[in-house]
């Protein structure tokens, strides 16, 4: 019994075109014959074989990058139509019985997994465009800078306003503190703090190639618009990814570090996914692989103007003629100011870097944050209530009276 006389029989309707796509026929025709009682007669082998005249073109021609099924129908349609071939469907479904592959492109190009050994590279970019805000209402826009070691995927995150040559001397700088050493490599983009373009061409900055040759290592450029030359830091994005949790749950810029620095601590406490292994875990034998940083005082003026204070109750250090302000905690404690050719004022603690201004965007001798004034005046009996309206109001007084004011 055939397939037709089979859905009579049972009183069921057939699908046309199924049946039509499994013989190669024609819907139409398939219809024709229910209505008309008919069966439908299997005639594939006898369409399909009329392209076994043709098939050393078909097999030629199906080599050529880039070709397509459809190409060389119509080019046997058009030479070799006499006698007239079968359609395309029956071509296509010939194709595909015989193996026949088409527009074989060229083999997609290849991103092998670069495993480096302990103490040779480290992957530097910035994830930029962040936004958070923070438990009082007010929008931080900032930058992370990102660094990677290459063996152990050891991470370390350091935010920042803005992305210029002094913000990554500084952190690169921070880095080497971090990692209590220096790698063979410096890898990254075309990062405009690190290359100019001019005519077309690619120009380093001599000031970060001069300052990566101190601190005894190679810059390498990877390839532009080729991430993945330098894929393990571009991994260090998705935890930063994280830091949208803590929307409203921080408490200014001081908050926002503490944050980012919860983030690093769990990237490198988490097994990476290629390794299995905790970054922090990897560490312990990269680290002595790491070259000594050498002189860190010379490193320190290549980044900017370096001096040691002790910071007083007054929570003001000194730098370019002006007073900046610190965390309260800072208060009896040793730190390390650096006032950096771009304007930037950048103060440590320790291995910690505590406060970070900029000389654009502040005026008057005497400069304090909003936060650390609160700090300053948090505990004080006349500043009872909002602690926040009583510091702005004490900077414009400050700013007023051409003390300075804050930032």
């Amino acid at each position: 019994m055939g397939e037709l006389n089979m859905h009579r029989a049972a009183g069921t309707k057939p699908n046309f075109s199924d049946i039509a796509r499994r013989h190669g026929l024609d819907r139409h025709t398939v219809a024709k014959y229910w209505r008309e009682g008919a069966e439908v007669e299997d005639r594939r082998s006898e369409r399909e074989s009329a392209f076994e005249r043709v098939r050393p073109v078909v097999e030629a021609k199906a080599q050529l990058p880039g070709m397509t099924k459809r190409a060389v129908y119509e080019l046997l349609a058009h030479r070799y139509g006499d006698p007239p071939l079968p359609g395309y469907g029956a071509f296509t479904a010939w194709c595909r019985r015989q193996g026949i592959a088409f527009g074989r492109a060229a083999a997609p190009e290849a991103h092998p997994r670069f495993e480096t050994p302990p103490g040779r590279q480290l992957q530097f970019d910035w994830k930029e465009g962040m936004r958070l805000v923070d438990a009082e209402g007010e929008l931080h826009e900032f930058s992370v800078f990102t660094a990677t070691l290459g063996y152990s995927r050891r991470h370390v995150f350091i935010p920042t306003r803005s992305r210029t040559t002094d913000d990554l001397l500084a952190c690169l700088l921070a880095t080497f503190r971090t990692l209590g050493g220096a790698p063979e490599e410096l890898v990254t983009d075309n990062m405009s703090a690190v290359v100019a373009f001019e005519g077309g061409r690619r120009r380093r900055s001599e000031r970060v190639e001069r300052f990566a040759r101190e601190a005894g290592c190679r810059l390498v450029l990877c390839r532009p618009r080729s991430p993945e030359t330098k894929g393990k830091d571009e991994s260090a994005n998705r935890f930063l990814s994280r830091l949208s949790a803590y929307a409203g749950e921080f408490a200014g810029w001081e908050g926002l570090l503490e944050c980012v620095a919860r983030v690093e601590r769990r990237s490198n406490e988490e097994p990476n996914g290629t390794t299995g292994v905790p970054p922090a875990a990897l560490f312990m034998r990269e680290k002595e692989a790491l070259r000594p940083i050498g002189n860190m005082r010379l490193l320190e003026s290549m980044v900017g103007d370096v001096s040691v204070q002790t910071v007083p109750p007054t929570m003001l250090v000194r730098a370019a003629g002006r007073e900046w302000s610190v965390p309260r905690r800072c208060i009896g404690r040793r730190v390390t100011v650096v006032a950096m050719p771009g304007g930037q004022v950048r103060v440590r603690m320790g291995g910690e870097e505590v406060a970070v201004h900029d000389a654009a965007e502040a005026a008057g001798p005497i400069v304090y944050r909003e936060e650390h004034y609160m700090e300053a005046l948090d505990g004080k009996r006349w500043a009872d209530g909002d602690i926040r309206a009583a510091a702005r109001a004490n900077l414009d007084l400050l700013d007023a009276l051409g003390g300075g004011g804050g930032e």
